[in-house]
């Protein structure tokens, strides 16, 4: 026989969790583990013989740290959701006003009535590789900057000593702090076996190399291999938008771009831009809707749509690419 489920709805912020539970007021608790501690005794004291179901919206490492430390507890689910769930949420209850109170009884309202997915912690190894891999390419972003200001510089008249001299500095130190950190990726890819096997499987898609395949793994996450192929395509933001109404509205469809933005870069920069010169399936796939008078540019997200599935395929199988047996459905 299954418990019962009692829904608690959490507005989670940096210094305070306002808590809303059917039948009682919001509570307030500091998010601090004794906080946190005190949210959990609460709840329980209020239903002794249930599963609790904490609901929070994804804010970051706020979120992630409550849900962490909530999951610990026994008979307890934990849901991270999409913030813009439940901003619609909010409005197709004609929520006027917005308040911390009122955002948790919107949250639990949404728990009861959509009953979201379980979170389930990732890997140790792959919550590793993501933060090495934003430390990495936030300091490729940084270099860039500092390259940009560099060439810039070279055309002041008379420019300082100590601005051209701390310019090379800091270009200097990001350079040894961005090959720092990425030997720790590929370290870490090295030593973890399951790291190791899908940095392997993923090298061998013409197009994608080490550098990509970090990328790729760390952005896309268990969902790579969790999701089914069209919820992973909707999670990189690659799925198209439609917008049709009888006969006043037919908008020309687009890409809905609601989805992981790192993933679906990941995806763009190389690898497709690589593979429909290189991977003969994707090579041939762009050719073909080229032909067909569809624009570069649609054809290349299309390729980078067939190569995340392809992606999905290669993790979930454990097989190499092979062009004579991979399909791209």
């Amino acid at each position: 026989m299954c418990k019962r489920i009692l829904y608690v709805g959490v507005d989670v912020g940096q210094e305070d969790l306002w808590v809303a539970i059917e039948g009682s007021k919001p509570y307030s608790f500091k998010h601090t583990i004794a906080g946190v501690r005190g949210l959990y005794n609460l709840v329980r004291q209020i239903d002794t013989d249930t599963t609790l179901h904490f609901c929070m919206e994804a804010t970051g490492v706020y979120s992630l740290k409550l849900a962490t430390s909530l999951s610990a507890y026994p008979d307890v689910q934990v849901s991270i959701v999409n913030p813009a769930q439940i901003a619609f949420f909010a409005r197709a209850q004609l929520r006027r006003s917005k308040t911390d109170k009122i955002d948790a009884q919107v949250i639990l309202a949404f728990a009861q009535s959509q009953n979201p997915r379980p979170w389930t912690a990732e890997p140790k190894s792959l919550r590793q590789l993501y933060e090495l891999v934003v430390q990495a390419d936030a300091l490729l972003e940084t270099q860039r900057r500092w390259v940009n200001r560099a060439h810039t510089q070279t055309y002041i008249p008379e420019l300082p000593t100590t601005v051209s001299k701390s310019t090379s500095a800091l270009k200097r130190h990001l350079e040894r702090q961005i090959a720092k950190v990425e030997r720790s990726i590929l370290k870490l890819c090295e030593t973890d076996p399951n790291l190791k096997i899908q940095m392997e499987l993923l090298c061998t898609i013409p197009g994608v190399a080490e550098r990509s395949a970090s990328r790729l793994l760390a952005y896309g996450k268990i969902a790579l291999t969790d999701y089914s192929a069209r919820a992973l395509v909707a999670h990189a933001g690659l799925a198209p938008k439609h917008r049709q109404s009888g006969t006043s509205l037919l908008a020309k469809s687009h890409l809905a771009k609601e989805g992981n933005k790192r993933l679906r870069h990941a995806l763009y920069y190389m690898p497709a831009l690589v593979g429909i010169v290189y991977n003969p399936l994707l090579k041939k796939y762009y050719k073909r809707l080229v032909a067909k008078g569809k624009p570069k540019m649609l054809a290349l997200v299309a390729c980078m749509k067939k190569l995340l599935i392809m992606i999905r395929a290669i993790l979930i199988q454990k097989i190499p690419f092979n062009p004579d047996i991979q399909c791209l459905t």
